[in-house]
């Protein structure tokens, strides 16, 4: 995803201007073109004095030989009338002085990636279809990824499907509800309505660079690069076979173009396998239970993601982003409690007001053997009669009771309705939901150092001095009851 995104904000620009160079000069419409009028050899006279005049080289290919081909570009000469040279004219090239570039290049580079530009000469004619090729497969990332959209939905997006909720401010994309990425009827008025996907703005950045890239009906057509006879490219979309081809070549050309600073693969492979878009919704999923402040390069996506993706496939009909949730859920609980059960039997210590219930979910809930599952609707069931509802946050573990839970009375005193869950931002010290295990105390206690150091620090102002010595204070005591297996006085909070 972070080159992806870099594909999105850097490069893709680049690739995008090159490319709309690249058709206006093939369509003979380009303004650098109507300098040159006439004949072909009036033409080729025009351009050879151009050059000479600027100082610039002739196209070349990587052999060392003239690019005749692009020079009839340049000069104007419409790609229906470009035969062979002339004798008169290939005589003149040669004995025009002028030097051969080793390639022949279009556009600027101008994004940069790591503070330097992403390449370091212009992107050349050659390989200018497979760049953009590359770039729709990041794009296709982008948005098949942040969304939760399924691959063949998001192959079947159309342009203009970008919105945003007049009443909300949400963004906003609308498209086809189904798995084939020939589900959708050729014909615009089809009969089944729209349905909208609530995203990020990275997604609407990347369907804006999509409409730049391309003036076709769907974002992602068979092929912008040739026509195709059975599946022409104005009315079908790219399988997503293709689609997973294109998104290995992105990875192979990102590790062939670039290296890490230990000289290793900027994206390794996946010990899983083969990267695919069908696993892009699971991935997503996984990381929003396991990581909800796991740190991507669009800073925090996932926390934009969490919210507005799952309200949104909270509201339709469709509700099989829920269903991945709930099984990456019951996985996670699964996972901690085996964690959990291993550590209280090897002797881990639990302190705090909830110490002892911690201990009885604990182990009520390891004694739970399994059963098989065979439906989402079972999987549902069994997270809710199995969720011990412990949650392990930053220097402390919540055995969460909503009646009691000093998160939610701190809300609901505010004004605003309380959570199921806690919130780790509200949490208080006081609380009798708390516990702490030997893994939240090692936390703690580097807490503490740190605010140790703030308390010493002779160019910190007083008041800093004496709140970060009260901090530590504080966390001491947390500390010290935690060996002494006591339970945390209350009025405290945590800092």
């Amino acid at each position: 995803m972070a080159w992806v995104l870099v594909m999105i904000e850097e490069v893709g620009p680049d690739i995008r201007d090159a490319w709309h160079e690249y058709q206006q000069l093939e369509a003979g419409n380009h303004h650098s073109q109507a300098r040159y009028t006439g004949t072909r050899e009036e033409r080729l006279r025009e351009y050879l004095s151009y050059c000479r005049g600027h100082g610039f080289a002739l196209p070349g290919h990587e052999g060392g030989d003239v690019n005749y081909g692009h020079i009839k570009r340049l000069i104007g000469i419409p790609k229906a009338h470009r035969q062979e040279l002339t004798v008169a004219m290939l005589g003149r090239l040669a004995d025009s002085g002028l030097p051969i570039a080793p390639f022949t290049g279009i556009g600027l580079i101008t994004g940069q990636v790591h503070g330097r530009p992403w390449r370091e000469h212009p992107i050349t004619i050659g390989e200018l279809p497979t760049l953009v090729r590359l770039l729709s497969a990041a794009l296709f990332t982008a948005v098949c990824y942040l969304s939760g959209m399924r691959p063949g939905e998001v192959l079947n997006l159309r342009r203009g499907c970008r919105d945003a909720d007049e009443k909300t401010g949400e963004l906003l994309v609308h498209g086809f509800r189904g798995k084939g990425f020939d589900r959708v009827p050729d014909q615009p008025d089809v009969s089944e309505p729209l349905r909208p996907w609530v995203v990020v703005d990275v997604v609407h950045a990347a369907i804006a660079l999509l409409e730049e890239l391309h003036d076709l009906p769907l974002l992602f057509p068979s092929s912008l690069i040739s026509a195709h006879d059975q599946r022409p490219a104005t009315v079908n979309a790219r399988t997503g076979r293709a689609m997973n081809d294109d998104i290995q070549n992105l990875i192979s050309w990102i590790n062939s173009a670039y290296r890490r600073a230990d000289s290793g693969a900027p994206i390794p492979a996946d010990p899983a396998g083969r990267i695919n878009a069908t696993r892009y919704r699971r991935t997503l999923a996984r990381f929003i239970v396991r990581k909800p402040r796991g740190l991507i390069a669009a800073a925090l996506q996932y926390g934009h993601v969490h919210t507005k993706v799952t309200l949104s496939y909270a509201g339709y009909a469709d509700p099989s982003w829920l269903h991945d949730i709930a099984v990456e859920k019951l996985e996670l609980i699964i996972d901690h409690v085996e964690q959990d059960s291993q550590r209280l039997a090897a002797g881990e210590h639990v302190s705090g007001p909830s110490a002892d219930e911690y201990r009885a979910r604990v182990e009520r809930t390891a004694s739970f053997e399994g059963r098989l599952v065979t439906s989402v609707g079972s999987v549902e069931r069994l997270l809710e009669q199995m969720d011990p509802a412990i949650y392990h946050g930053q220097g402390m573990t919540c055995v969460w009771r909503a009646a009691t839970a000093a998160c939610r009375k701190a809300k609901l005193a505010l004004g605003p309705p309380g959570d199921d869950t806690p919130d780790e931002s509200e949490c208080q010290s006081s609380c009798a939901n708390l516990a702490y295990t030997d893994r939240d105390i090692k936390d703690v206690q580097r807490r503490r150092e740190r605010h140790r150091a703030d308390a010493a620090d002779p160019l910190a102002p007083k008041p800093r001095r004496d709140r970060a010595a009260a901090q530590a204070a504080q966390l001491s005591g947390i500390i010290d009851r935690h060996h002494m297996q006591g339970v945390p006085d209350a009025g405290e909070r945590i800092a």
